[in-house]
């Protein structure tokens, strides 16, 4: 029998993943904003080619009970789109997160007793249209227990061999951690110039790229993760390589005019990261009018 899973957020990232789980054996549904319809038809583009499939669609207020429930919303938006769904949990619903950023994974944690399994992706994911996702680079996701457990669900023996997924994380908050500090580089930077990833070692832009890694780099020292800033240089550059041609998807957002995971990513390290109220702190001040600009309104 084929486990079941929803999907809370079936947007570019959602879409993918609603392709990748049903290739793994699962029967998923996705879960939209209110909608009449009750399924919906996806296209996936990939380097493997094009993929069509109709997957059933409920809306948030449905009744059926959800036992696997993975989150693919944007950050800001995680923890509203899960408690809509509280009523339709059982003792046993298990929550899967892939949202960037940080701040909200023990409140989550918290609504299904620890249950939460946290996760990031590297995954290249866009959606062209309303029912088109397109997946530039397998990119790695890591998942692992917020809380730490040891005991792997039964259904990780579907995925943990595909090409996409990795070993499962004993420490899945430093893999979060080791994501937050490339995002906070390389998100806000593409975003205020507008370009793509690979950009960002252009010449003309490598100073400050570099002057960004020492910054980020420099919290994570002060606050004791010294094998994060020491390896961050290398893996910056490694995810420029890999998404070159990709865009961030602060990026993205900026260019619709829509909200962005700023404060989420951006904003947690500057502010709520480590020990916010310590006194001597590093230096930020490139990081820190990023984020100011960032907060700045979008011209009318």
């Amino acid at each position: 029998m084929k486990p079941q899973c929803h999907i809370v957020g079936p947007g570019a990232l959602g879409g993918v993943f609603a392709f990748r789980l049903k290739a793994a054996g699962f029967q998923v549904s996705l879960i939209g904003r209110r909608s009449a319809a009750s399924e919906q038809e996806l296209t996936l583009l990939s380097s493997a080619g094009k993929k069509t499939a109709t997957f059933p669609l409920e809306s948030s207020e449905a009744t059926e009970p959800v036992s696997l429930l993975w989150v693919t919303t944007k950050s800001y938006a995680a923890l509203n789109a899960v408690t809509r769904l509280r009523h339709r949990f059982t003792p046993n619903t298990v929550i899967v997160t892939l949202s960037n950023g940080m701040g909200y994974h023990s409140v989550l944690s918290e609504l299904v007793s620890g249950r939460l399994i946290a996760g990031s992706t590297t995954a290249g994911c866009s959606s062209p249209n309303f029912q088109t996702r397109k997946l530039s680079g397998e990119g790695k996701t890591r998942l692992g227990w917020w809380t730490g457990a040891e005991t792997l669900p039964e259904w990780f023996a579907r995925i943990e061999d595909t090409p996409w997924c990795s070993d499962w994380e004993p420490n899945i908050e430093k893999a979060l951690l080791e994501k937050l500090a490339i995002n906070c580089i390389i998100n806000p930077m593409t975003a205020l110039l507008n370009i793509p990833n690979g950009n960002l070692i252009d010449d003309s832009h490598k100073p400050k790229l570099d002057t960004a890694i020492r910054e980020v780099a420099a919290i994570f020292n002060g606050s004791g993760h010294t094998d994060i800033a020491k390896n961050l240089s290398q893996q910056v550059l490694h995810v420029i390589s890999d998404t070159a041609q990709n865009s961030s998807s602060m990026r993205i957002d900026r260019q619709h005019q829509a909200k962005t995971e700023h404060e989420e990513i951006l904003g947690y390290l500057l502010e709520s990261f480590g020990n916010p109220k310590k006194k001597e702190k590093p230096e930020t001040p490139l990081l820190c009018s990023w984020l100011s600009a960032l907060r700045q309104p979008y011209p009318s």
